[in-house]
């Protein structure tokens, strides 16, 4: 291991050839510019050889022609943009080769680079220049099992390409510039299970592209130019996640367990777009232009667990996941929503993001609250106005309700929220909160209390105020019914009856400071005077 040193160059005298035992060789890091033919000469053991991130710009001809049964060569990360003809040729043992970032041209890459490499499992030739591929270029790669093409400029590749590669489970042909899927593109690969397409030019599909690829379970085609589903998808029975997301679909249909159309032209959900996706589990639908959901239209997506509509424009939801019984984790954040009650979710939902939207009220008609499952809810930056008991259900764990015009929470609200951890509601219209709103079942000793977040609300501390600088004081065992105050010292007051400063942390208001105005008749033995010092 000579790596991460300052060796330029690897001349035939190097003494390299007198390690006749040597099976592995690091020169990885090094300044290595210039390496001769004879500089490997006489190491007949080398196993393993790792010419990485150096400043190579070729390699000779029969740089490997003592080293017959080398396992493994790593170049990558060089300058390479010219081979020696039949550099590898007849390294019959050769099993991993890593030429990526370097910039090799597709005049150096043809169909005598790879020749006789029987035995090659890996091969990456990823971040070169590569412009196109022929049909002879893997003739001989029988072996190979993961080809990694990713980051060329690939424009064309030449139909049965891929046809000697009947081993080849993952192949990357990410960020090129492929514009058309042919159908014989992918003939030979029986037992593909991962492609890996994004980021290139496509416009077009063959309905047959995939017609030998029929044990592909993994397709990624996002960020192209595709403008409806390809109809070649139907020939994936085994498909498990299709990612078709950053690209210019209006419409689709297919038999997933995953669907991601993030970033589309999706307009309005109907009755039976999805009725065929009777095994989807994972639907995302961020970033469209979905108005209205029909009601029904995942009525046969019994086993759809998560959906994210985000950051469309949703108006009402009623009825549409109420049936959705398999349903815990949904996302309707950044939509139009005015209205909400939990009716409109399914009971067992464990995950709700609602924020963003126009909500008023968080509407619990039924009084439902002891029959939802929801542990986590997101409704901040909506238009709320109040809380009560039946505003939040049982179940819950974490509350973001900050952002909002909540100027009103009722006594009694968090009691029944057993399981409660935090809770955010800060950035509000609150101007008084009674200590009964926020009292809690006793908390036993051995759990922690809700932790609560008050700050950026404009409070007028008066009389009914005075426990707010000691609320995070009411701790001991008799009296562990009350949340810790997180950001306490965050918590401004307007002291209004207060001769000094109007605004001050409640920290550092004194309980004397906490005063409301005297509406009691006097006494007749109360003599009033105008006196500072009067005290009536």
């Amino acid at each position: 291991d000579v790596s991460y040193n300052d060796i330029r160059s690897l001349p035939p005298d190097s003494g390299l050839s007198n390690l006749r035992r040597l099976q592995n060789l690091f020169l990885q890091n090094n300044d290595i510019s210039e390496i001769h033919s004879e500089s490997f000469a006489g190491l007949t053991t080398l196993r393993v050889l790792n010419l990485s991130s150096n400043k190579l710009e070729s390699l000779p001809e029969s740089l490997f022609a003592g080293s017959r049964d080398i396992r493994e060569i790593h170049v990558q990360n060089n300058s390479l943009y010219e081979l020696g003809r039949g550099v590898f040729q007849r390294l019959e043992q050769l099993l991993v080769l890593d030429l990526s970032m370097n910039q090799l041209s597709s005049n150096q890459i043809d169909e005598g680079t790879f020749l006789g490499l029987i035995r090659l499992i890996i091969l990456n030739l990823s971040h070169n220049s590569l412009t196109r591929i022929d049909a002879r270029t893997f003739k001989d790669l029988f072996f190979l099992q993961i080809l990694d093409l990713r980051n060329n400029s690939i424009g064309f590749i030449e139909d049965n390409a891929f046809l000697p590669l009947y081993n080849l489970h993952t192949l990357n042909i990410a960020e090129n510039r492929l514009h058309h899927i042919t159908a014989h593109l992918f003939n030979g690969l029986f037992v593909l299970s991962k492609l890996t397409l994004n980021n290139n030019l496509i416009v077009n599909i063959d309905s047959q592209a995939f017609k030998n690829c029929s044990d592909l379970k993994e397709l990624d085609l996002s960020s192209n130019a595709i403008q409806e589903v390809p109809e070649a998808l139907h020939e994936l029975s085994f498909l498990k996640t299709l990612d078709l997301g950053e690209n210019q679909i209006s419409g689709f249909l297919n038999q997933l367990t995953g669907l991601r159309l993030i970033d589309n032209s999706i307009g309005n959900l109907t009755v039976g777009m999805f009725w065929d996706l009777t095994g989807l589990q994972v639907l995302n639908l961020a970033k469209n232009k979905v108005q209205q959901i029909e009601r029904g239209t995942f009525e046969r997506n019994t086993e759809i667990e998560a959906i994210r509509l985000d950051a469309n424009f949703l108006s009402d939801i009623n009825g549409v996941f109420t049936t959705l019984a398999s349903l815990i984790w949904l996302n309707l954040s950044d939509n139009h929503l005015v209205w909400f009650d939990y009716a409109f979710v399914p009971s067992k939902l464990k995950w709700l993001d609602i924020h963003g939207n126009f909500i008023e009220r968080l509407g619990n008609y039924y009084k439902i609250q002891d029959e939802l499952h929801i542990k986590t809810l997101d409704a901040s930056h909506n238009r709320i106005k109040e809380l009560d008991e039946l505003s939040i259900p049982n179940s819950i764990e974490v509350i973001f309700i900050n952002n909002n015009f909540i100027s009103l929470v009722k006594a009694n609200t968090f009691l029944e929220k057993t399981n409660l951890a935090r809770v955010d509601i800060y950035a509000n219209e609150l101007s008084k909160l009674e200590l009964n709103a926020l009292r809690l079942y006793p908390v036993p000793e051995n759990k922690s209390l809700p932790e609560f977040y008050l700050g950026g609300n404009p409070f007028n501390c008066d009389c009914s105020m005075d426990w707010l600088p000691v609320i995070n004081n009411m701790t001991s065992s008799n009296m562990r019914q009350y949340p810790k105050v997180m950001d306490l010292e965050n918590v401004m007051c307007q002291m209004t009856y207060s001769r000094g400063t109007v605004h001050i942390p409640a920290t550092e208001a004194k309980p004397s400071e906490f005063l409301c105005k005297y509406e009691t008749h006097c006494f007749a033995l109360c003599h009033c005077c105008d006196f500072d010092a009067c005290d009536c």
